[in-house]
């Protein structure tokens, strides 16, 4: 009998891929906060879960039984997240603790969490370095983590990268807001000096289902072969998918004024999980070429 798969935020982009990927082999529960018009990727079989109301969690835990819950459910506004810090900790922290509280010992438990727990001076982070997170958004990511650590459950945490994921229409990414904007011949300002190795859903999510075959725990990180500023990133996807790169302008991060300020280097070290588990890492490259084969489609 194959294992049942509790999977919130499930209507997002990281969650539709890992359904896409997981549900051939596994009985995936697709959950999500609320409706998406004109999606049909679930054929109706989805279930409408608030990770912050701990009866609704308690209710489905015990309707389903899990053997895995995958907790992609996160409110990953990071400009948002400083100004609603409550909604944060609510979403990001104390779903967590609900979706602990609910499931069964010998449940699993797969938190996705984020390159924002590091402080982005160094860059090359391994699973080992201290996390020193500047942003409020990776507070509560590494608080959710911490909460984990310290509980008496199995856990797996995984760190990706930049996500992007395969709706090239969405505004949910990096490279959907490149591709519309050069699609339209926009001129747009990318940053030269925000530094990452970035992760296709489709890649991170076969990376999960290789964790599941081997039974990983702890906490692994992952990301593509490429560590790249967000400014030659944006030229590589200009060249790849035939956009004029002469519209891409590098900037440095201080003419943003972002706030909060971004951490400047969070490329994450992906050995680990790539000899452990032996997860495939792919260029950058290969998967924009493998997003246009499927925009193509």
């Amino acid at each position: 009998m194959s294992k049942t798969i509790l999977l919130t935020g499930a209507n997002g982009q990281l969650g539709r891929s890992i359904y896409l990927e997981l549900s051939p082999f596994y009985n995936v529960v697709p959950a999500i906060y609320k409706n998406i018009s004109n999606l049909n990727l679930f054929n109706n079989n989805e279930i409408k879960l608030d990770i912050t109301n701990k009866s609704e969690i308690k209710y489905i835990c015990n309707e389903i039984n899990p053997d895995i819950i995958i907790n992609t459910a996160a409110f990953t506004d990071v400009n948002y997240c400083e100004i609603e810090k409550d909604k944060a900790v609510d979403i990001n922290v104390n779903g967590v603790r609900n979706l602990l509280s609910a499931m069964k010992n010998e449940t699993l438990f797969i938190q996705i969490s984020t390159d924002y727990v590091f402080d982005g001076v160094s860059g090359w982070y391994t699973e080992e370095n201290p996390t020193y997170p500047e942003t409020y958004y990776g507070k509560t990511k590494l608080e959710a983590e911490n909460i984990l650590r310290g509980s008496n459950k199995q856990f797996l945490i995984l760190r990706p990268n930049v996500l992007f994921g395969n709706d090239i229409n969405s505004d949910a990414s990096f490279v959907s807001w490149v591709f519309q904007n050069l699609k339209k011949q926009n001129k747009i300002n990318v940053v030269i000096d925000q530094i990452s190795n970035p992760t296709w859903t489709t890649a991170f999510s076969q990376a999960i289902r290789q964790c599941i075959i081997m039974k990983a725990r702890g906490i692994y990180h992952y990301g593509s072969d490429d560590v790249i500023s967000r400014f030659d990133f944006a030229k590589l996807i200009a060249e790849i998918f035939d956009f004029d790169s002469s519209l891409v302008h590098p900037i440095n991060s201080e003419n943003l004024n972002q706030i909060p300020v971004r951490p400047k280097k969070t490329n994450v070290d992906v050995s680990k999980i790539s000899n452990e588990i032996g997860a495939h890492i792919y260029t950058l490259e290969y998967c924009l070429n493998q997003l246009k084969r499927l925009i193509n489609e």
